[in-house]
């Protein structure tokens, strides 16, 4: 069992990016290319990065007319975006435009944040050469993106003066927010408009033997908001293969869970069935709880781990994923309709509201698993009065969710893509750049996820 006491924190909300799975991190470039200008899209892709890559976008098929301003969560370090149109003459273009920052009151904790995103405003205009938009139903819905990667210790509540391995890899996990939302008057008049949630959970490592699922609380994503949910067990590969292993959908129930207690990886050395759960609960008080169980089951033996032994990493072996598809409620009119638009947007917009943890076995108590989550974040209210009462035991600062006197954490959150460390390999050795970052309060070193050390981190997963 891995016990921290916090050296360096990392609490915020991360970059936008595109999970990366099993694939090493690289700064992708799709290249500009041409296009049809026939069937050419009057529809313009927003990205953080300039090579306009899959991994960088913030917003895609939005519509501009003359000019848009849109609000965006975007890296801290980011001053411009980049908008990626068709040109009448059949070519695709881009053009960058500059933020400008958006006030808003922050902080869950004390001290440095730990932000390495921010909000800020663009307002797009649409150059001469573009594909001109015909009507406002040429694109009804904006599509926003929102992704990282979690990574977890499994020690808490116990406190020591050092770390022993002080790596972050108990439980490593990336997510992936796309949320639909209309805009169309005209299409909310005719189709009953509605939003949307997609969110994918990719268990890409497990260096602990204690954890046993992780979990989102999505919070404020109530269940009057949350009309159908379908949710989907897979096996995510490589080049997008996929393999089913479990799915009920566009269920109304409250509460759905899937399961598959019989599952390997092709040519799996394992002889028992491994297993999974997902379950989505959307009537919890603090809005809809996703967890995915199973992770005792992912590894071979104790030792080896899973993905994190130096020489013992499965190079492209699919990842176990959840997926869940929340759908709003169509047919909602005035101040109805804007709680259930704001309940989606601001999971975006707001990631203070992606409230990620882990689970782990308590070895004081069989009945319940403990609940880990980052520094300044809630437990939910099922797990509430055991947090309270472990909180008081170990003398725990009652201040700041999950965190002591010391500033402690036991979670962070990393731009998806990002390497996570091989097992015993301290986070600060990892990445030579976060204590910089850190001690400066995020003035400078705001790229340091991109400085890994190739010998101490995975490549491949």
């Amino acid at each position: 069992m891995k016990i921290k006491s916090l050296m360096y924190v990392l609490m915020g909300t991360m970059l936008v990016t595109t999970a990366c799975s099993d694939n090493e991190l690289e700064k992708g470039n799709d290249g500009s290319g041409t296009v049809d200008p026939v069937n050419a899209s009057a529809l313009v892709n927003v990205y953080s990065d300039k090579s306009g890559s899959e991994a960088s976008l913030l917003v895609g098929k939005v519509l501009v007319k003359d000019s848009r301003t849109l609000t965006l969560n975007v890296p801290a370090a980011c001053e411009k975006v980049y908008m990626k149109y068709n040109t009448v003459s059949g070519t695709e273009a881009t053009k960058e435009f500059a933020l400008s920052p958006v006030s808003r009151g922050v902080d869950q904790s004390t001290g440095f944040n730990f932000e390495t995103n921010r909000l800020a405003s663009v307002t797009l205009a649409l150059p001469e050469d573009a594909v001109q938009p015909t009507n406002e139903t040429d694109q009804g819905y904006l599509f926003y993106h929102n992704t990282g990667v979690v990574m977890f210790e499994d020690g808490w509540p116990t406190q020591l003066d050092s770390w022993y391995d002080e790596d972050f890899n108990d439980v490593v996990f990336e997510y992936d927010l796309k949320v639909t939302e209309c805009h169309s008057q005209q299409m909310m008049e005719t189709v009953g408009g509605k939003e949307e949630l997609l969110l994918t959970l990719d268990v890409r490592a497990v260096g602990g033997i204690y954890p046993t699922g992780l979990g989102v609380v999505l919070t404020g994503l109530k269940s009057e908001y949350v009309d159908q949910i379908t949710a989907s067990l897979v096996l995510k590969g490589g080049q997008g293969t996929m393999r089913d292993l479990a799915k009920e959908q566009l269920s109304t129930k409250d509460v759905v869970k899937v399961e598959n207690r019989s599952w390997n990886w092709d040519n799996d050395t394992r002889k028992e069935p491994r297993f999974a759960i997902l379950t989505v609960d959307k009537a919890q008080e603090e809005g809809t709880v996703i967890t995915l169980n199973g992770l005792t089951s992912l590894m071979d033996n104790n030792q080896d781990m899973f993905q994190v032994t130096q020489g013992k990493v499965r190079e492209g072996l699919p990842m176990l994923r959840a997926e869940v598809r929340l759908i709003g409620k169509e047919g909602l009119t005035g101040a109805e309709r804007e709680a259930q638009l704001a309940a989606f947007k601001e999971l975006i917009l707001d990631t203070n509201r992606q409230n990620f943890f882990i689970k782990v076995k308590d070895l004081n108590d069989t009945t319940k698993d403990k609940e880990i989550h980052m520094k300044g974040y809630a437990p939910t209210s099922d797990y509430k009065a055991k947090y309270d009462k472990l909180v008081a035991d170990n003398g725990l600062n009652t201040g700041v969710y999950y965190s002591n006197a010391k500033g402690s954490t036991w979670g962070v959150k990393l731009p998806v893509g990002a390497r996570h460390a091989y097992e015993s390999v301290p986070f600060r050795v990892a990445y030579t750049g976060f204590a910089g970052w850190v001690d400066s309060n995020g003035a400078s070193n705001q790229k340091w996820y991109e400085g890994f050390d190739p010998e101490k981190t995975v490549r491949y997963w």
